[in-house]
């Protein structure tokens, strides 16, 4: 649940000092394709990284870029 609330924060932060860029390098380690993996945190971590960026639309001046070297391996969701 720790990682669910660095999320949490991460985008909260990004909007208190909007403008703003969130940078998620490595996007593949923390939000794996759900059907590929076996862990549950992994999941929570996916669902709350969706949440995230379902609420992506009401944050004014918030861009978020998210990097990985393997593309096949994020969530589809993403």
């Amino acid at each position: 649940r720790e990682s669910e609330s660095n999320l949490r924060k991460a985008f909260a932060e990004c909007e208190k000092n909007s403008p703003s860029i969130l940078f998620i390098d490595e996007v593949d380690a923390i939000a794996p394709n759900r059907e590929k993996t076996h862990g549950e945190v992994e999941r929570r971590i996916v669902s709350q990284m969706l949440t995230l960026m379902d609420g992506i639309k009401q944050r004014n001046n918030v861009v978020v870029i998210a990097a990985t070297n393997r593309p096949n391996s994020i969530d589809p969701a993403l």
